[in-house]
């Protein structure tokens, strides 16, 4: 479906794209209302109340102040959470004969 010939809300030249600007460049420039900016605020807000947001500010946070103190910044990789499984022994040598076995019920 052909698009029909619009100007460039920006810079005023004339184009048959896909919405009001003529190119990404000057779409991004367009000024955000006070209105805006308050609204995508409280959601940010909002956001950082939550389990993850929190995680999400505490993980940057750390990766930030090493990044600002020039220490050697370590992303955890699954090794970091993996735990040492015991062997199992054999327990037979300290098995409790005194209660009978489920076959014998």
């Amino acid at each position: 479906m052909p698009y029909k010939e619009k100007t460039c809300l920006r810079c005023g030249t004339t184009h048959n794209k896909r919405g009001p600007y003529c190119s990404r460049s000057c779409g991004n420039v367009r000024e955000h209302t006070e209105e805006d900016k308050a609204v995508r605020s409280q959601k940010l807000l909002d956001y950082h109340q939550t389990p993850e947001g929190a995680a999400t500010r505490a993980k940057a946070g750390k990766y930030l102040t090493a990044l600002r103190k020039g220490e050697e910044i370590h992303i955890p990789d699954i090794e970091d959470y993996a735990v040492n499984i015991p062997d199992v022994t054999d327990y037979v040598a300290d098995y409790d004969d005194t209660w009978q076995r489920a076959e014998k019920w």
